[in-house]
């Protein structure tokens, strides 16, 4: 198929990967290129993408998924993503061949069962807080049972992150920044390879767990990334959270996230307490105090 055409940049720079290049479109490609590359080889020896079904989980515009279509055509490709703009340019430009849809914040999507035999996610897991759980048994619901599922984590191999102690003993899941916008990355979720083995692990045998580099290399910038087979039988997101009996790094781990709850509220404080003291909040005093009033008189009984 000929090449597609890129992304309009903002679409570019969302996925995060351009590290503010002055070419962010080169870099996109360059990336998007290794990663499918890394993808396949983590692959079982035997693979082939014949007849296969290949699912791209939180594709963007199609960083990756564009050159699975051009150096490994012979399967059949999926991608979802939760932002509108990316699957509308998806629509546009690669689809078809490419099968494209939306995602809510929450699972179900409409998929059948066991439906893809890959899985991939790259920087889906790092941001995802609350529906975690549902999300991972949504993709183990999706998986053939032979299938393979390839995702990146933030943590393992990490030691520093800026000012925030983090570790193997510390991350368990650790919610960093939790309330941040999502048009600045949203929030950063760190594990730690203890905690995804005993949680994600109760779902899904981890076969290979590649620890990031602290310097954070190309393809993954310091990312770990899993290979995982479905393990038989259905879950629910009350087991894969709870705790682990006996594991004292779960306390750590609950610590670790008020820490950076009350960081959170810290740092909001205190950007209240600038704005209050600048120049233009005093200035728009008086305008405060008449909408007051007439907020007041609007809401008294006549």
């Amino acid at each position: 198929m000929p090449s597609p055409p890129l992304p309009p940049e903002a679409l570019v720079r969302r996925v995060g990967w351009d590290l503010h290049s002055r070419h962010p479109a080169d870099v996109y490609l360059e990336r998007g290129r290794e990663q499918w590359r890394l993808i396949k080889s983590l692959l079982p020896a035997e693979w082939s993408f014949d007849d296969k079904r290949v699912l791209d989980f939180g594709c963007g515009a199609g960083r990756v998924v564009r050159h699975a279509l051009s150096e490994d055509p012979s399967a059949e490709y999926w991608g979802c993503d939760i932002d509108a703009r990316s699957i509308e340019w998806l629509r546009a430009n690669l689809s078809p061949p490419l099968h494209v849809f939306q995602t809510g914040d929450w699972p179900p999507t409409q998929l059948r069962d066991g439906q893809f035999d890959l899985i991939y996610a790259f920087s889906v897991f790092t941001h995802l807080v609350d529906s975690w759980s549902a999300w991972l048994l949504e993709l183990h619901r999706l998986l053939a049972a032979d299938g393979v599922a390839i995702i990146t984590v933030f943590g393992p191999g990490i030691s520093t992150h800026g000012d925030v102690p983090v570790g193997e003993a510390v991350n368990g899941m650790n919610v960093l920044s939790p309330g941040i916008d999502w048009d600045k990355g949203g929030p950063l979720v760190l594990h730690s390879e203890w905690w995804l083995r005993a949680h994600w692990g109760r779902a899904f045998e981890i076969v290979a767990l590649r620890r990031g580099d602290p310097g954070g290399p190309p393809p993954l910038f310091g990312q770990s990334i899993l290979v995982l087979r479905k393990r038989p039988g259905s879950f629910t997101a009350e087991e894969l959270e709870r705790f682990e009996p006996d594991e004292p790094r779960e306390l750590a781990a609950v610590l670790a996230n008020l820490a950076s709850m009350r960081r959170e509220v810290e740092d909001k404080m205190e950007a209240i307490r600038i704005y209050e003291t600048s120049h233009s909040w005093r200035l728009t005093a008086p305008l405060r105090a008449i909408a007051r009033v007439l907020r007041e008189r609007a809401g008294s009984p006549r």
